[in-house]
């Protein structure tokens, strides 16, 4: 079996009469490409949706929506302030 690695059973703790199989999970990937039906295609999505997707799940406020998504410090405000979960919190400041 080896030398013992970090996350692996203890070789003494596996019963005798067990049928054990190692992979080693970095050498399994496939390399067959997909067949055409099964590709999905997707249009590129704009920063500004990214950003207010993002905003909608982790309420960031405008600087860091400005910094993570590359955009405008207004476009950013915009987001921040049109969210009402943040206009309760804040009182619409942006």
């Amino acid at each position: 079996m080896g030398a013992l690695q970090p996350g692996m059973p203890n070789p003494a703790m596996i019963p005798q009469d067990w049928e054990i199989l190692i992979v080693d999970l970095k050498d399994c990937f496939f390399t067959i490409p997909l067949h055409p039906d099964d590709i999905v295609w997707q249009a590129p999505i704009s920063p500004f949706v990214l950003a207010r997707e993002a905003h909608s799940i982790f309420h960031q406020n405008a600087k860091g929506l400005h910094l993570a998504h590359r955009m405008t410090l207004e476009e950013a405000r915009g987001i921040v302030r049109s969210c009402p979960t943040c206009i309760a919190i804040n009182k619409g400041v942006g």
